[in-house]
């Protein structure tokens, strides 16, 4: 086991290209499996999402929107021994590489047989909201 003080950042990163490689190839089941078996998102305007394959049908329907790109920016890591939080910027696009969103996220991980997986995630838009 890991001590506290050493610094997962770059694990947390790497399993971020993974992330943003699954979001290129439009698939919800390969974003799903870099999630702890009882992981939950916290998208705004919509209720907890929880487990693998409630967070499988999410994400496919976000790439089945049109979600081609993403770009995740670690800001922050602190270890918490088998735990950490990451504080970060993202950016979405898609296909053809036109920004469709841009904001900030926390993650909670979560150490699962020497992988860190997301445990808990959390995401706000920087948008402006739509005028009506």
């Amino acid at each position: 086991m890991r001590k506290s003080t050493e610094e997962p950042r770059a694990s947390i990163e790497a399993e971020n290209k993974q992330w943003e490689a699954a979001v290129k190839k439009g698939d919800g089941a390969a974003i799903a499996a870099l999630y702890t078996g009882n992981a939950q998102l916290l998208p705004a305007g919509s209720d907890v999402v929880s487990g693998t394959a409630g967070i499988q049908k999410f994400w496919q329907r976000v790439v089945d929107s049109g979600i081609r790109g993403a770009k995740l920016t670690t800001l922050e890591v602190e270890a918490h021994g088998d735990s950490a939080h990451e504080v970060g910027a993202y950016e979405l696009s898609d296909a053809g590489g036109e920004v469709l969103d841009r904001g900030k996220y926390v993650v909670i991980w979560k150490r699962d047989a020497a992988r860190w997986k997301l445990h808990r995630d959390i995401w706000t838009t920087g948008q402006a909201p739509a005028k009506s």
